[in-house]
C-alpha cells in the first residue's frame, strides 16, 4: 500500500476536479456529493449569476449548519455534566449515609436496653433498706 494520497475525481456544480487526499476516496467522493447538493440549493431558491456567489453561500449555509450542530453538542455537554455531578452528589450522600455511625436516638435505645431492669437485676418483692 501506498503512503502517497491518493487521488479522486469528483463532479462539484458541474465542473470536475481532482482531489488529492488521505481520507477515504469514498468519504471524500461523499463531502464532495454533499457540496454540489448544497450549492444546487442555493440555485433552487435563488437565482445567482456566479458560481463564485453560488460556493460562498453554501460554504456560509454549511459553517452555520456546523455551528448550530456545535451549539447542540455543547447543550448536550454541559447537560450530562449537571445529570452526571447530581448523580455523583447521590451517591456520595447514600455512601455516607451507610457509613455513618447510627444517629443519636438509635444509639440511646440502644444504651437504654442495656440498662437492666430492677427485675433483671435480682431485685424482686419490696425490699427494705435499713
Amino acid at each position: 500500500m501506498s503512503d502517497r494520497p491518493e487521488t479522486i475525481r469528483v463532479n462539484i456544480y458541474g465542473r470536475e476536479y481532482s482531489i488529492r487526499g488521505e481520507a477515504d476516496p469514498g468519504y471524500i467522493a461523499e463531502i464532495a456529493h454533499y457540496l454540489d447538493m448544497k450549492m444546487r440549493q442555493m440555485t433552487d431558491n435563488a437565482t445567482v449569476a456566479s458560481t463564485t456567489k453560488v460556493a460562498i453561500l453554501a460554504a456560509l449555509n454549511i459553517t452555520d449548519e456546523l455551528f448550530q450542530r456545535d451549539g447542540r453538542i455543547r447543550e448536550l455537554e454541559e447537560s450530562q455534566v449537571s445529570d452526571i455531578a447530581r448523580l455523583l452528589e447521590r451517591v456520595e450522600k447514600a455512601l455516607a449515609e451507610t457509613s455513618a455511625p447510627p444517629p443519636v436516638q438509635s444509639r440511646q435505645n440502644t444504651a437504654h436496653e442495656r440498662v437492666e431492669s430492677p427485675a433483671q437485676a435480682g431485685i424482686t418483692g419490696s425490699t427494705c433498706v435499713g
